[in-house]
């Protein structure tokens, strides 16, 4: 018999960073929706959907541990096993009745903070919904995880054993170990500042102490000051396969998916007036997964890519994304960078808390420029097409990004089957017609498609 031991632990630094940098207005969690085909069947009773869930919490440690803070941060926090006294807590069922009440429903989940006294996970079933675009009536499953437990593609590895049909294993829970965790703080207060100034002499490299890069900033890079906003756009595969294979160059569907947004940001900022005098700039989380050796649930770091706004060609601003998105992934896996990345596992928890509280301080709304970047633009892999919910197939994964200050328009790229989907979230002040940027989004890659196809027909 297959048993899932669920053990206590320590958080490595790079997942702690999701609890010491989360506050109302910097969440950490992960959001994915999933679409499951209505077949017609009686409507879903809470009773089904806690004992589906139940029946599948064998699957991963995440769903029977909770969070445990050291006194003052003086230490990593821990995670310790905790059992599912009442699925009740994480498990929701609800028929919003409309795919536009569905999507405020998913916007409130996506805005509200975990509680991390519990173990921080929920399932949120919305049955029934009714005039989801290319679908009609469809059951919505909505995965929430805090981002210290997974990032997107452990997500990916976790959503296949819960849909799938294998069995989950039986569960068995360790103890809390109060007093060797209590031994190990001690230890870690007296050894981390070494331990962190030898970690800092072995990862020197040139260039640090160099300045950071500072983008233009726009509307979309003030302090958040209404509800988080969501709209779906969604391409058939067929075309982005196309486009690709059509391209004068190699080209991969995250450099099309780059390109399509700079085109539609690019466009809507001109719409309002508000062309910036220089290139704005995207973050993309890439996987580190075959390139590095992290000992984090969380194997992701963020690159940097332009996003050449200031080019009005199509085919012209796709190369040149293209190679920038190149650079930003052989910097990410340069040795100089992952020395400089490893800083993070040597250090300690009391720098770490202060590192998130100042950042928390940092405030938007009279800024001139940004760091880094002005938009997320996150491409997670594809999902396996025999995925089923309470009988229902899978027909459409898409996820949303909480908005963060000084980040207020976010994109999370997903595929499934034969539609490529973009979920954009922002809010009302920022974007009041986000369904219109949907359009630009459709006709920023419309008119790189054409501007392809013409291309490989000159040629």
């Amino acid at each position: 018999m297959n048993i899932l031991r669920v053990r206590p632990g320590r958080l490595a630094p790079r997942d702690a960073v999701f609890v010491y940098d989360e506050t109302d207005r910097h969440l950490s969690h992960i959001v994915a929706v999933y679409c499951f085909a209505d077949d017609g069947t009686a409507p879903l009773t809470t009773r089904e959907v806690r004992e589906w869930a139940r029946a599948r919490l064998g699957h991963s440690p995440l769903f029977h541990r909770r969070l445990r803070r050291t006194p003052f941060d003086l230490d990593l926090p821990y995670w310790v096993p905790a059992p599912v006294a009442n699925t009740a807590d994480h498990v929701f069922l609800d028929a919003p009745g409309t795919w536009s009440a569905a999507q405020t429903r998913i916007a409130e989940l996506a805005s509200a903070r975990m509680d991390l006294v519990k173990p921080p996970w929920e399932f949120h079933v919305l049955d029934r919904v009714r005039e989801v675009p290319g679908l009609g009536t469809a059951t919505v499953v909505v995965l929430k995880l805090h981002h210290s437990v997974c990032d997107g593609v452990a997500t990916r590895e976790l959503e296949a054993k819960l849909f799938g049909d294998a069995p989950a294993p039986e569960v068995e829970l360790g103890g809390d170990d109060l007093i060797g965790a209590a031994v190990r703080t001690a230890a870690t207060v007296l050894t981390a500042p070494a331990r962190f100034a030898l970690g800092m002499v072995r990862t020197r490299a040139p260039g640090d102490g160099s300045a950071v890069t500072q983008q233009p900033v726009t509307r979309f890079n003030r302090d958040i000051h209404a509800p988080l906003t969501m709209n779906v756009v969604t391409l058939p595969m067929t075309e982005v396969r196309a486009v690709q294979a059509a391209c004068p160059v190699r080209v991969t569907v995250n450099d099309l998916m780059l390109t399509t947004v700079s085109g539609a940001l690019a466009a809507y900022l001109a719409e309002h007036d508000e062309t910036p005098e220089t290139s704005l700039a995207a973050m993309v989380p890439m996987s580190m997964r075959g390139v590095a050796q992290w000992d984090s649930v969380n194997q992701l770091t963020q690159m940097f890519v332009d996003l050449h706004t200031d080019i009005d060609d199509p085919v012209r601003r796709l190369l040149a994304i293209g190679e920038s998105a190149k650079r930003a992934k052989a910097t990410a896996a340069d040795p100089v960078t992952l020395r400089t990345e490893s800083r993070v596992e040597t250090a300690p928890a009391l720098l770490l808390r202060a590192a998130g509280w100042a950042r928390t301080l940092r405030r938007f709304d009279e800024a001139t420029s940004v760091p880094l970047s002005n938009t997320t633009i996150s491409n997670v892999p594809p999902v396996r097409d025999d995925l089923r919910f309470a009988g229902r197939p899978l027909v459409r994964v898409l996820g949303a990004l909480p908005i963060h200050d000084g980040d207020g328009l976010r994109h999370l790229i997903t595929s499934q089957g034969a539609e490529l989907t973009i979920t954009v979230t922002t809010n009302a002040v920022m974007m009041p017609d986000p369904e219109h940027y949907g359009d630009l989004l459709l006709s920023s890659f419309r008119r790189l498609a054409d501007a392809v196809t013409a291309q490989g027909a000159v040629g």
